[in-house]
């Protein structure tokens, strides 16, 4: 089944559950608090509450999150990774992040490279801890443009799919978000779709 952009959108708002703003524990106290090495007790009373209530990782997991089932996929999408590149693949877990883990496949078993100066490139497997979404890339410095060759494509999106995941498209997720929970943000923030489900928050 081929979606289309409303598809998308419609998938996304859907999954994108509102939060709304702590008035005693806002994106800026918590930073204010990390800098300083303490957390004022009122604070992690306000913490320990949202937990209480169900609150305290709706941004980061959705409210029915299956971790095991989730970490189970995870670990399978990185053996296939690595069984289809010839080599061992990397992967990590995400922190306060909507983004459950990360697979880097390395740069010498990659096709993929720099546009102008050919030099190989890692690639960087992203799933989300919402709804099976999944997104990549080649890893490649600033000043560098990225050319993903297609048999990585192939490769990636072949194993993705084996697993039931959704590759979201790369526009999708590199529009400005207006989701219910831009608060999290802060005010004039460059926020993305991408940010929003693979990003910290």
């Amino acid at each position: 089944m081929t979606m289309v952009d409303a598809d998308w959108w419609s998938m996304l708002r859907a999954l994108d559950e509102p939060v709304a703003a702590p008035e005693s524990i806002g994106r800026e106290s918590i930073l204010r608090a990390l800098v300083a090495g303490t957390m004022p007790e009122s604070m992690l009373a306000a913490l320990h509450q949202r937990v209480a209530r169900g609150e305290g990782d709706a941004l980061a997991v959705p409210r029915d999150f299956d971790h095991a089932g989730t970490q189970g996929r995870f670990e399978r999408l990185t053996e296939r990774l690595s069984e289809a590149y010839g080599c061992p693949c990397d992967s990590a877990l995400a922190q306060d992040s909507a983004c459950f883990g990360s697979i880097r496949i390395p740069a010498e078993a990659s096709r993929s490279h720099t546009k102008r100066t050919r030099i190989p490139l890692p690639l960087v497997v992203r799933v989300s801890a919402f709804g099976g979404l999944a997104t990549y890339a080649a890893s490649s410095p600033s000043d560098q443009k990225p050319y993903l060759h297609p048999d990585d494509r192939r490769q990636i999106e072949h194993a993705l799919a084996g697993l039931g995941y959704l590759v979201v498209p790369e526009h999708i997720l590199a529009a400005p978000y207006d989701g219910p929970n831009g608060w999290v943000f802060g005010p004039g923030a460059d926020a993305t779709w991408f940010t929003r489900f693979f990003n910290h928050l």
